[in-house]
């Protein structure tokens, strides 16, 4: 074996490509009709362009799927970057070993290169499936089929891209603008394409097909070299270069990671929303970047280290006063242009704001990088310094955020590593002799006062859009009530009549799927056996209902399917059911670890999904209020419904009785505590049908656990009143969904 780029031997061919693509180039480009695309400006233009088109491709994706699938979504596309960056460094050995070098020298580099590539992408690949096959059929959230289409899309777009560097290494411009342009058109009309017919897997789908397209169009595998350096020999020379760049693309994505880990997928996608427009915004400055760094390394040369650090520090000045007008509008604007655009978003815009805010110091970053790697004698150690520090800001900040607010915290989280982060990366710009230490600690001050501003004025201006609460979720009072029961005594089924059923509509006594442990006892006569009636589920006194949990002596459970708890659950399935209004529940809930109370709707149909939680609160929990939609559209693998929702913290609930409300129309769904709202989303499209009412008192289950020695027994969910309400608008009792 030969080194890499041995200067004393012939490539086999005189040029690395191999179909007749680039020999249409060369064609084209003696043409003077052609002539102008190998105008730099052109490229400039072109890519611009592209970028744009591509980032309004994305900003399609949320008005194409709700925010479950957009996480998803998002999570993919993460996927699908870091395997298109997975050249180990090749494509910056490139740009090292082939300028200036002699023409066989340097087609023989090339040769080397385009081979190699083809050899690192099968090893990721074969390196990656596997675990991939793991993950997804251990019950993890991405879809496999996505996950593979995704992976393998970005190593056929990163194969695909080596003549793109090759070109622009070796100078030849209008191959590489003509080239780097069709790759760039990939990610606007073909990914579209597939996200409006096939949705999270047809837009990789159709990444997956394009780049492979374009793969062994332009950069298909070449006969061997007589004499080819080892796949180790490149990856020496290439790695080094590889890892600051490709830590810090991971670290740019790296916050839907961990707010994957943090949030439910409804959450995680309001969050991935608002990272994306980051992202978009990152990614232009990134474009931008890649044209003014050597423009400024030419102001540099010949001149002293402080002219230097001049020069950079107000460059990244002018930098970060842009980016800070750009996020005083997002303050001002953000909240009635999500609401305008993407109306399934409007909750993530505090989120937005935060994240808007955090593209000051990474745009800051993004801006200087590219100038830190050319600098760089240990590009290997300075990236895991860099990246370490960046991970562990990042993943502390957004925990702490998250404990303290939700999702907003994340993205405050976001705020404060990203600063953390510059702070490091001004350290290493000091130790490269790029800055002064004075300059080092301006740098990072005023970028510390500006979040500091904008922080302070995020906070006082309200986010929510104006006009958001309209009239279908802000004054439900002035709608008609359709159904409502006081307790003035319970109303069990008999003889055909009476609206409530003590059990499943199915006859179920529990919820086996969910490995629960009461047996929910019929109080009617000729049912359940005296002694176990007699444990007295439900009682009516003063006008509420208490339904009572308690331990079943072991010697009646023979009698309770050999279950551990009577418990009580009411349905109005085949009584009552309705298609939108509003729902309220007066209750007192119980505290006790295993005690899970909810108020829920089931479809008519008995179909699941869908379904709507009004409230379900874990007896361990009872400061926490959960709120969720089920749907049937676009489960995450591994799950059984696909979850729109949000655990709110707020007082112990089990003090006292507290209204529990949810308004349901054809576009949103609002829930709300005592008459304030407290989680808004889009009504999924599969929730537009007639639902029931169900009212119960859980005990254990896999989400709450067993009861302990700390939960007292006897326990009881104490029901004043129920309430459904729907728009007084003529129409009739039919066409308004409702079965009574």
């Amino acid at each position: 074996m030969t080194a890499a780029f041995a200067p004393d031997s012939e490539p086999d061919r005189p040029a690395f490509a191999a179909s007749r693509a680039p020999a249409l180039f060369d064609r084209l480009s003696m043409s003077k009709r052609w002539a102008w695309l190998g105008q730099p400006a052109t490229y400039a233009i072109g890519a611009l362009v592209l970028t744009l088109l591509g980032s309004g491709a994305t900003l399609m994706a949320p008005r194409l799927l709700d925010p479950t699938a957009f996480g998803t979504f998002a999570l993919l596309t993460s996927l699908f970057t870091y395997a298109g960056r997975a050249d180990l460094g090749l494509s910056q050995l490139a740009d090292k070993q082939i300028p200036g070098r002699q023409t066989t020298v340097a087609a023989r580099a090339a040769l080397e290169i385009l081979n190699t590539l083809w050899v690192v992408g099968m090893v990721v690949l074969a390196a990656t499936l596997p675990l991939v096959f793991l993950l997804t059929g251990g019950g993890a959230t991405l879809p496999l089929l996505g996950t593979v289409l995704a992976i393998g899309g970005g190593i056929m777009a990163m194969i695909a891209n080596g003549p793109v560097t090759l070109y622009r290494a070796s100078s030849r411009v209008w191959e590489f603008t003509v080239l780097a342009l069709i790759l760039q058109l990939g990610m606007t009309v073909p990914r579209l394409a597939g996200l409006m017919f096939g949705g999270v897997t047809g837009s990789f789908a159709a990444l997956a097909a394009y780049y492979t397209l374009c793969a062994l169009l332009f950069a298909r595998p070449l006969p061997m070299l007589t004499q080819r350096p080892s796949f180790m020999s490149m990856a020496r020379l290439a790695l080094p270069l590889f890892a600051f760049n490709a830590s810090w693309v991971f670290y740019l994505s790296a916050n839907r990671w961990v707010s994957s880990t943090l949030s439910s997928p409804h959450d995680l996608g309001l969050f991935s929303f608002g990272a994306s427009l980051a992202m978009i915004g990152l990614g232009l400055m990134s474009t931008i970047a890649q044209v003014r760094y050597p423009k400024l390394l030419a102001r540099m040369i010949d001149r002293s280290p402080e002219r230097d650090a001049v020069i950079i520090e107000r460059e990244l000045l002018r930098v970060a006063l842009g980016l800070a007008v750009i996020a005083l509008v997002s303050i001002v604007a953000a909240g009635r242009v999500i609401a305008f655009a993407f109306p399934a978003y409007e909750e993530a815009t505090p989120a937005t704001i935060a994240l808007a805010v955090s593209c000051i110091p990474l745009g800051t970053m993004v801006w200087i990088v590219p100038m830190i790697i050319v600098r760089s004698t240990r590009p290997g150690r300075d990236a895991l310094m860099l990246t370490a520090v960046g991970l562990v800001t990042l993943v502390a900040g957004m925990a702490a955020g998250n404990y303290l607010a939700g999702i907003e915290g994340q993205a405050w989280g976001n705020v404060v590593a990203a600063l953390l982060m510059l702070a490091a990366m001004a350290i290493l710009m000091y130790r490269l002799g790029m800055v002064t230490l004075m300059a080092c600690g301006r740098i990072v001050g005023v970028q510390a006062l500006i979040l500091a501003i904008l922080a302070f004025l995020s906070f006082l201006h309200p986010a929510q859009a104006a006009g958001s609460a309209d009239e279908a979720t802000a004054s439900p009072t002035a709608w008609k009530t359709v159904f409502t029961d006081d307790f003035s005594t319970l109303d069990l089924r008999s003889n055909g009549k009476g609206m409530w059923q003590p059990y499943y509509p199915t006859g179920e006594r529990t919820n086996a799927g969910n490995k629960e442990l009461e047996y929910y006892v019929d109080p009617r006569p000729n049912q359940d056996s005296a002694a176990i009636q007699a444990l007295k589920p439900y009682s009516v006194e003063n006008g509420v209902l208490t339904i009572r949990a308690s331990e079943i002596p072991q010697d009646l459970r023979s009698q309770s399917k050999g279950l551990r708890y009577a418990s009580g659950l009411l349905n109005t399935a085949g009584r009552f059911s309705f298609t939108y209004g509003s729902v309220e529940i007066r209750a007192k809930v119980p505290a006790g670890r295993g005690l899970w109370p909810a108020f829920w709707l089931l479809p008519e149909d008995r179909t699941w999904p869908p379904e709507i939680d009004v409230f379900e609160i874990l007896g361990h929990e009872p400061g926490t209020l959960h709120v969720t939609a089920h749907s049937g559209l676009h489960i995450p693998a591994g799950a059984g419904s696909a979850q729109t929702g949000r655990a709110i913290r707020v007082g112990d609930l089990s003090r006292d009785f507290h209204v529990y409300g949810m308004t349901w129309t054809k576009d949103k769904i609002v829930w709300s505590l005592d008459g304030k709202q407290v989680f808004k989303a889009a009504t999924p499209k599969d929730l537009n049908k007639p639902m029931f009412l169900v009212l119960n008192l859980a005990v254990g289950g896999s989400w709450p656990g067993s009861p302990d020695s700390t939960t007292t027994l006897p326990a009881s969910l104490l029901v004043d009143w129920i309430r459904v309400r729907q728009p007084d608008d003529g129409q009739s009792d039919q066409d308004k969904g409702i079965i009574q």
